[in-house]
């Protein structure tokens, strides 16, 4: 069969993690030849050639080590790489479902005008949606509505857009280039969709136990990536967002959380204004 999809996994640091991810692989309910799996292995302290060759019989896997860091430029490269049609960049600390491919698959024949689709990260055994309330609808996804709809993890592309290697684990700014990602596609008139059918596991990041340093930079590189591609609905979001924020921390002033909100803000506000 044809390759279709090409599944780009940019790792450093995780073994026990990507061997449960390429395990959830070889669960697939669907043809294994029809999808390769791209291994962009930045490790310098871990080998993960054992790992690799456990599932190479079943799998196609391409293991591609490289020293260059960062999570933009593995991506890229993985997009470079790509024999697919479809590309979708898996964390190597998530897993998919056993259906999570062949319902990406699916819901792109069955649209074929859908240039991007997203889907919903997704707990079956809580039957809860992980990192935020997921809409159980689907939704064509504009500037205005897409923020609550997306994930990288969850992205199943017809496009070869490039990450911009100035954002993301790695560079300069850490993150962000997800964002920039959907906005960018979003502006180029791409058909771009959100789905519930296609589900992918990842663990709960909790926001609340972050350092602060790292609120800040998240805030930093979500102001930074709105001025960016800013035009006038980009500002209202940002604008939007950011009163939202401030009033998180008018309710929580005296919470142990308010140092969190203080340094969302300062983040978003200093990274909009690109101030470093």
């Amino acid at each position: 069969m044809n390759m279709q999809i090409s599944l780009i996994v940019a790792t450093y640091g995780r073994s026990r993690e990507l061997e449960s991810l390429l395990e959830s692989f070889v669960q697939q309910n669907c043809d294994l030849s029809i999808f390769e799996v791209i291994i962009v292995d930045q490790n310098d302290l871990i080998n993960l050639d054992l790992i690799v060759a456990k599932y190479t019989d079943e799998l196609n896997i391409v293991h591609y080590k490289t020293t260059v860091k960062g999570l933009s430029k593995s991506k890229n490269k993985g997009i470079e790489l790509a024999k697919g049609s479809i590309v979708t960049f898996p964390d190597d600390d998530s897993t998919f479902y056993p259906d999570t491919i062949s319902n990406a698959l699916n819901y792109l024949h069955l649209n074929p005008d859908v240039d991007v689709v997203y889907g919903r990260i997704f707990d079956r055994e809580t039957n809860q949606g992980v990192m935020r309330n997921w809409s159980a609808e689907e939704k064509e996804l504009s500037l205005m509505n897409f923020s609550l709809n997306y994930s990288a993890i969850t992205c199943f592309s017809r496009l070869k857009i490039l990450f911009d290697v100035n954002y993301g684990v790695g560079s300069k700014i850490s993150s962000g280039e997800e964002l920039d990602y959907i906005i960018r596609a979003i502006n180029d008139k791409n058909i771009v969709k959100y789905t519930p059918v296609i589900e992918v596991w990842h663990p709960e990041l909790n926001v609340k136990s972050m350092s602060l340093e790292k609120v800040y930079n998240y805030g930093y590189g979500y102001g930074a990536i709105m001025r960016k591609n800013c035009n006038l609905v980009i500002f209202l979001i940002f604008m939007l967002s950011l009163g939202y924020q401030v009033m998180r921390l008018i309710l929580n002033v005296f919470s142990k959380n308010s140092a969190n909100y203080i340094q969302t803000i300062k983040g978003r506000v200093q990274g909009f204004l690109k101030l470093q």
